[in-house]
């Protein structure tokens, strides 16, 4: 007799582990030792436009955004050699050519020896996040009528400027300009008038 409990349960939890991951939200690309790509889920497809196929064989290196210099990546690498881990905002490049940012996180995956045998990145696409950030940022300083700077940002900012005047011996002179009734104009006819 043969007891396959073990065996069946082994496979039980391979077979989840494969659905979770093509299933997920984040893409899940997972690499060699030498960095070519063997395998990408349905989610690395849609954010990043490419087919799987198009994929296999090739390095990350295809994703590569221009934004980070060299530094960016030796210091990633060395947080992946030392910690076995680098969790990070990169910027990445779609098939199409657009950039955008994204939470990425990389783990090498070593076998009983401690050699590593593959690299597996996780990572989501940000772009709503920042432009949602970008958008409270706006907001917070600057009059959504007009896009000019509102009375808190630019007190900041007049603050700066005469501290750097003083501190540098210069003059200033600050205009302020006002139209009469604007606020009546705006009440009356509205804010796109």
């Amino acid at each position: 007799l043969t007891d396959l409990s073990d065996q069946r349960l082994a496979e039980e939890r391979q077979r989840l582990a494969a659905t979770v991951v093509d299933n997920t939200a984040e893409g899940v690309l997972v690499t060699d030792a030498q960095a070519r790509i063997v395998s990408v889920n349905a989610a690395v497809t849609r954010m990043l436009g490419y087919s799987e196929a198009e994929l296999l064989g090739l390095t990350p290196r295809v994703f590569k955004s221009g934004r980070h210099d060299a530094n960016f990546y030796t210091a990633l690498w060395a947080s992946v050699a030392q910690t076995g881990h680098w969790q990070g905002e990169i910027w990445n490049r779609r098939k199409n050519g657009d950039v955008f940012p994204e939470h990425m996180s990389l783990s090498a995956v070593r076998d009983p020896d401690g050699q590593v045998t593959h690299y597996v990145c996780m990572f989501t696409d940000i772009s709503a996040e920042k432009a949602q950030r970008q958008q409270l940022e706006f907001l917070a300083n600057f009059d959504p009528l007009t896009g000019l700077s509102n009375r808190l940002w630019f007190g900041q900012q007049l603050a700066a400027v005469v501290q750097q005047a003083q501190r540098d011996g210069e003059t200033l002179a600050v205009l302020l300009l006002n139209l009469d009734r604007f606020k009546d104009v705006n009440d009356s006819y509205g804010h796109q008038v």
